[in-house]
């Protein structure tokens, strides 16, 4: 049986999903505060985050701002990314509001894949329900507004709002609720194997791995890797003209 047959409902993560965190322009930031780390690094060090996270042992700093909706969890991965590149742990202290406020001003999560409306657009006209399903700060609508992405999607669930986050299951039971799908006909895309992975199994999700880094790489080995959601988009429209 094709992976991709029966989907109704294509779950997608926001962040290293449907938009990348711009490592050059977080270079060219911390640059301006003398802090000279490459774009490549930071690449390397959200690797080394995205493992600990799945150890529970992420950089927990103790700086202003913390509270606010999401940005523990944004703290927790942006933090351990930065110390990984060799920054002390110290100086993240003063480091992470200013650069929150960076954030809140324009996401740092903000590069969209080439040819990610037009496919998504597709895959919704053949009758596939299209939800992102993020923890996020609460600024997601917005900030799809913004980038002109909001139109492809059908529902955005965002923690921030919602109250609950992946790995919790509600956040993806929030959206099949909405629409009325069965967890078995829902695929979930996402970069996070503690997240992602881990909370759409609990939710009885079909899940894929977006990869592009190789940061997963040797774990998870259950879980198919894939380059992105246009690439999935169409192979789910194949699988369904594949079924008619």
């Amino acid at each position: 049986m094709n992976p991709l047959s029966g989907i109704r409902l294509l779950s997608l993560d926001a962040g290293n999903t449907v938009i990348f965190l711009d490592h050059p322009r977080i270079s060219a930031w911390l640059r301006m505060q003398g802090i000279h780390v490459s774009a490549r690094e930071l690449i390397d060090g959200e690797g080394t985050a995205k493992r600990l996270q799945e150890q529970g042992v992420l950089t927990a700093v103790d700086w202003e701002g913390k509270s606010l909706p999401g940005a523990r969890n944004w703290g927790g991965m942006i933090g351990t990314m930065i110390r990984e590149t060799g920054v002390a742990e110290e100086a993240l202290v003063p480091l992470l509001p200013r650069l929150w406020a960076e954030h809140v001003r324009k996401n740092l999560y903000s590069v969209v894949p080439e040819g990610l409306g037009p496919a998504l657009d597709a895959v919704r006209e053949a009758g596939v329900k299209v939800v992102v399903v993020s923890n996020s700060e609460g600024m997601l609508e917005p900030l799809f507004e913004e980038l002109g992405i909001l139109r492809h999607f059908d529902l955005i669930a965002d923690s921030g709002r919602l109250g609950f986050e992946k790995p919790d299951p509600r956040i993806f039971e929030y959206a099949l609720g909405a629409f009325g799908v069965r967890a078995d006909e829902a695929l979930h895309l996402g970069d996070s194997i503690a997240t992602d992975v881990e909370g759409a199994k609990t939710a009885g999700v079909r899940v894929m791995l977006v990869d592009p880094y190789g940061h997963c790489e040797g774990r998870a080995l259950d879980v198919p890797r894939v380059s992105g959601v246009v690439e999935v988009a169409r192979e789910i429209l194949a699988a369904r003209a594949l079924s008619d």
